[in-house]
């Protein structure tokens, strides 16, 4: 039985809502995974259009919009927590935990925010 009551926020970080999407794929085989729903530099929210398998861990690419013959993206493993159907019937949403990542993805988090005028989840 858990201590901590249902709602209520169990991660140390804040997480930030997206206004808008970046898409995530798989980096072995460069298929989509999904949509950011949100971030932070621990973790993240995917929404896919399948469900993903609980506990395994993924490796991931984000793809940045930017000039072709610079580094345009960001690679990381992340740990799937747990995965549920969506609010609309043809989603799922996944929590995942990043597993290894490098400095990279906390500089995408705080960029994230400016470009995409993140607002705190409540």
């Amino acid at each position: 039985m858990s201590m901590v009551p249902r709602g209520k926020e169990r991660r140390s970080i804040k997480r930030h809502q997206l206004n808008d999407y970046l898409t995530v794929y798989n980096r072995n085989t460069l298929k989509e995974m999904g949509s950011i729903g949100n971030i932070s530099s621990n973790g993240l929210m995917l929404i896919s259009t399948v469900p993903v398998l609980i506990g395994a861990v993924y490796s991931m690419r984000i793809k940045l919009p930017g000039p072709d013959e610079e580094k345009n993206y960001i690679d990381f493993d992340a740990r799937c927590h747990w995965c549920k159907p969506d609010v609309g019937p043809e989603f799922f949403d996944s929590g995942y935990s990043i597993v290894t990542a490098g400095h990279d993805i906390i500089d995408l988090v705080e960029v994230l925010k400016e470009y995409f005028s993140f607002s705190e989840c409540p």
